[in-house]
């Protein structure tokens, strides 16, 4: 297209105004445009010209990047601890409740703790009843993954966790031959993350379909992902899913590694995955699957419903066995089995 350089120039404005853009296109290329405001979930331009209709934001993406609240930003600082964002919080809970943990004298346990305080049985309930048994990625799993929610609350932890990373695997790949409608059987790490982004932009582009040009398109594919997360708050939400995926659980790792990993797990490397809160971690990771699903699937829940009768009384269930396997880990203890962490 004859216009990307003059487009490139203006995109990289600080503080971009109509009588700019005119002006610009005039002195570089010798045509006349016509510019209107919009809004596109960010303040920009639309610029019609006689080859086509473009658009470009108020300030470069690299401003929102640094001076806009996204899940994006908050999902940035929770890889640290290898957490995905909790989608059943309000970004502002959500944000609150892990900025004050990680400000402690002890960052790591705080936000541990945190973890631990946010994820509750009845929580555990209403994600297997209204998501994990509604969504066709995963419904092949979901005796797998309802044994996997009974092992946890009955303390066998390791079997918990373990078990659901092959879940995590069938249903990604299940979700992402489902929406870019494809069959792929086994697919590599990267792979999933190539798909990951290509999801994240099909859904994106639908909110600028109307111009020939935008930021990112015809440059850097990196400016073209954080133009969607500012516009569309669904891709907001996949980066972040795609953030993690890539970050933490597919992370290349070797076995003194420390953190939360698809590779030493199911490899038997280390025995970093001996924490409780891992279970969340995974589990938090499957409702990714899910919130993906749910924009393409109306038996899946977009929005969260809460609790029910169906969930309390499934959450009635695991109290109870929790409760009957509560002497569990001082029993393999005095047996001398190694405990958890």
């Amino acid at each position: 297209m004859d216009y990307v350089k003059t487009l490139k120039k203006l995109y990289k404005a600080p503080d971009l105004s109509a009588s700019m853009i005119i002006d610009t296109f005039q002195r570089r290329d010798g045509i006349s445009v016509a510019v209107e405001k919009v809004d596109v979930g960010k303040p920009g331009f639309k610029i019609i010209s006689d080859k086509g209709v473009f658009l470009l934001l108020e300030r470069p993406v690299d401003y929102y990047n640094s001076k806009w609240g996204r899940v994006t930003n908050i999902q940035s600082l929770m890889l640290n601890y290898g957490i995905p964002v909790p989608l059943y919080l309000g970004q502002g809970d959500m944000t609150e409740g892990f900025h004050k943990s990680t400000a402690s004298k002890d960052p790591a346990a705080a936000v541990e703790k945190w973890l631990y305080e946010i994820f509750e049985i009845d929580l555990a309930s209403a994600y297997f009843l209204n998501y994990f048994s509604k969504s066709e990625a995963l419904k092949e799993y979901r005796l797998i993954i309802f044994e996997a929610i009974e092992s946890f609350y009955m303390g066998l932890d390791h079997a918990a966790i373990m078990s659901l990373i092959p879940v995590f695997e069938g249903g990604l790949r299940n979700l992402q031959n489902i929406i870019l409608d494809e069959n792929k059987g086994n697919v590599t790490g990267a792979v999933f993350e190539k798909r990951l982004r290509e999801i994240l932009k099909n859904w994106g582009s639908r909110r600028v379909s109307d111009y020939d040009w935008h930021p990112g398109m015809h440059g850097i594919d990196g400016i073209e992902v954080d133009f969607y997360t500012h516009i569309c708050p669904q891709s907001d939400v996949i980066n972040c899913f795609r953030l993690f995926f890539k970050n933490v659980l597919y992370k290349p790792s070797e076995s003194h590694d420390e953190g939360f990993n698809r590779h030493v797990i199911v490899h038997m490397l280390g025995n970093n995955f001996s924490r409780a809160t891992n279970f969340y971690r995974i589990f938090l990771a499957l409702t990714h699957i899910t919130f993906v699903e749910s924009l393409t699937n109306q038996n899946v829940p977009f929005f969260w419903p809460g609790y029910d009768d169906g969930s309390r009384r499934l959450g009635q269930y695991l109290k109870q066995i929790s409760t009957i396997m509560d002497g569990r880990r001082n029993l393999i203890k005095s047996f001398g089995v190694p405990g958890y962490r």
